[in-house]
């Protein structure tokens, strides 16, 4: 099997491995069960593995939220593999396909220590820090076409 991002799908059954790394990096350090979490909204997700000697080491999901907007969720490397370029590669990945589906502008929920990664990237902040899973987080998203970066979906709710 060779090494690398691919995108699976929550039927595939790489999917269950994704949901062990999550638990383990995501969850689990907060006291939380990701199994005990609904994940229904999961079935429209792209999820970007990246995978060496056949184990899921790395994962980003990426969710349609409005035209020519996407968010990134829940990206995830094994502790024993980070520092290898791996977050790098499933953005680079994810972006790309963004891209070729129409999407330009990405966002997400970063947590605060994960900040200066996501900056590294390209990725600028644009909200104050906020509580999530009892963490604090910043929004953060850009422009993959090299334009104004635009959330008009969330002023039009």
């Amino acid at each position: 099997m060779s090494e690398g991002v691919r995108i699976i799908r929550i039927q595939q059954p790489e999917y269950l491995d994704v949901l062990a790394l999550r638990n383990e990096v995501l969850r689990k350090p907060l006291g939380l069960n990701i199994y005990h979490e609904n994940l229904d909204h999961e079935l429209d997700a792209q999820i970007f593995i990246y995978q060496t000697e056949g184990k899921v080491v790395g994962c980003l999901l990426l969710f349609p939220e409005a035209p020519q907007v996407v968010r990134f969720k829940q990206m995830a490397v094994a502790p024993a593999y980070q520092g290898r370029g791996i977050g790098r590669a499933l953005i680079k990945a994810a972006e790309d396909f963004a891209l070729s589906k129409g999407f330009s502008n990405v966002y997400f929920h970063a947590r605060e220590s994960a900040i200066p990664f996501y900056e590294k990237m390209g990725y600028s902040t644009f909200s104050d820090s906020f509580t999530e899973v009892g963490i604090p987080h910043k929004k953060m998203g850009r422009n993959l076409a090299g334009q104004a970066f635009q959330l008009r979906f969330e002023e039009e709710d």
